[in-house]
């Protein structure tokens, strides 16, 4: 571990593990490995690796909350860590357990973890949600230029602000940004005005003007040029609601929403996912698409998608669908369907190393836990991490998946070798923590 990123921290004790099944033996690296999450599940006395709280919590008068409210969908997609690995974004905000309301300010900043883990703020926002956050990243390859989603200055529209950390400058893109383009020239945008599925991923404040219109022609997909700022809409919503009811639209669509959710790049960054929700009745039908960057050579991917990672231009791994459990292969190749199951573990977030050898995992509240673990794929074996106390705070009438859990939603830094993630395990609130894996991923289980 590196002396400095440690210094003047306390570490919290690690939480204690009931289980059944003595764990396999240890490689002399010092950390556990297991052949099933399962016995990883049940183990006793497994060697977890020790995590650092990056964020000050605050106090019980004036409390303050940090993350990053998300994690990355492909290698270059929404990076915490700046190419250096020095500098680490977060978001601070004040609130918790309730609904975000538009005055609601959060503050954007980065974590120098060469220096102590000092926080400079560069920027705010009223535009923020549980599970998503701003959309805060560093646009990809640029190691001086941050963005994240805001309100413009009248309130009526949003936009995205970039800022410049070698100009202190900070200027405005006229749309809101969901993800950009591996080589960050391209970005893709949704209408976050018209989300409604009660996730916690819908930006308050700006009402939807097409609100009672199922699949609108004139709001959809849009791309923006980075560098010209140019915006082009390049799949309308009317064009992909024929595309999901070829035969004929439904009709019972008063009241009824159709809308674009999710984007995201594969590792080429020549085509990209997108997720449509068809919210209907008391149900939300979720299909996956994808499409170049014109909008064109649409195709089908899967029903219901929703936690992925792109492994290769042509297949993701994607956490279960249809009430299945686990990981499984999916394939960009129109036919829609899963290939096989690739692992045999409850859902979460999942993103792959660098060097295509390790997924990053977590898992959703499992009797008051959430698991933080690694699997090595050439020898099929996991790694646990951690196993973390679910202290999220949960208002009355909203239970362990409702809009105001919090995920773990684990990141790889820019060089592998550290990742981070959101936890309440401390009891102070959602925090931001960073762990050393260099030791794993160094040194990986033998073959």
């Amino acid at each position: 571990m590196c002396s400095w990123l440690f210094a003047g921290f306390e570490y919290g004790s690690n939480p204690e593990v009931i289980g059944r099944k003595p764990r396999e033996k240890s490689p002399p690296q010092g950390y556990s490995i297991f052949s099933s999450f399962e016995d990883m599940e049940t183990a006793r006395d497994i060697s977890y690796v020790e995590s650092v709280r990056v964020s000050p919590a605050g106090s019980r008068k004036k409390p303050t909350y940090h993350g990053f409210f998300f994690y990355n969908c492909s290698q270059n997609e929404l990076p915490q860590f700046d190419p250096s690995g020095r500098y680490l974004l977060g978001m601070r905000v004040f609130i918790a357990s309730r609904d975000v309301l538009p005055t609601d300010k959060a503050e954007i900043g980065i974590f120098d973890l060469h220096r102590n883990n000092k926080w400079t703020k560069i920027g705010e926002t009223t535009t923020w949600n549980y599970q998503q956050g701003c959309r805060l990243h560093w646009i990809p390859g640029s190691p001086d230029e941050i963005i994240w989603n805001d309100r413009s200055g009248d309130g009526k529209m949003l936009v995205s602000r970039v800022f410049n950390t070698r100009t202190r400058k900070t200027r405005t893109l006229p749309i809101p940004v969901y993800t950009i383009s591996p080589d960050g020239k391209v970005a893709l945008s949704i209408n976050f005005e018209r989300i409604v599925h009660k996730e916690g991923c819908r930006y308050m404040g700006i009402e939807d003007p097409y609100r009672n219109l199922w699949a609108p022609g004139n709001i959809g997909i849009r791309k923006m040029n980075m560098n010209t700022t140019e915006v082009e809409m390049i799949l309308s919503l009317k064009e992909i609601a024929r595309m999901m009811y070829p035969d004929s639209l439904p009709s019972d669509t008063i009241g009824r929403t159709l809308y674009f959710f999710r984007e995201g790049f594969n590792p080429s960054g020549n085509r990209f996912i997108a997720f449509v929700k068809n919210a209907r009745h008391d149900t939300t039908i979720t299909e996956g698409y994808s499409m170049d960057l014109e909008g064109k050579n649409v195709r089908y991917f899967y029903n219901e998608p929703s936690h992925h990672f792109w492994i290769n231009d042509k297949e993701i791994i994607a956490d279960g669908t249809l009430g299945n459990t686990g990981y499984f292969l999916v394939r960009d190749d129109g036919s829609g369907t899963v290939k096989e199951k690739y692992i045999n573990s409850p859902n979460g977030h999942v993103s792959m190393h660098k060097n295509g050898e390790w997924f990053l995992m977590d898992t959703y509240n499992i009797d008051g836990y959430l698991y933080l673990y690694m699997y090595h794929i050439p020898s099929k074996k996991f790694v646990p991490l951690a196993k973390l106390v679910n202290n999220a705070d949960f208002p009355k009438g909203y239970g362990t998946y409702g809009p105001f859990r919090v995920d773990l939603h684990p990141r790889f830094s820019s060089n592998g070798k550290m990742i981070s993630f959101d936890s309440t395990h401390e009891g102070l609130g959602r925090q931001l923590y960073i762990m050393d894996i260099s030791h794993i991923v160094d040194n990986p289980p033998e073959l």
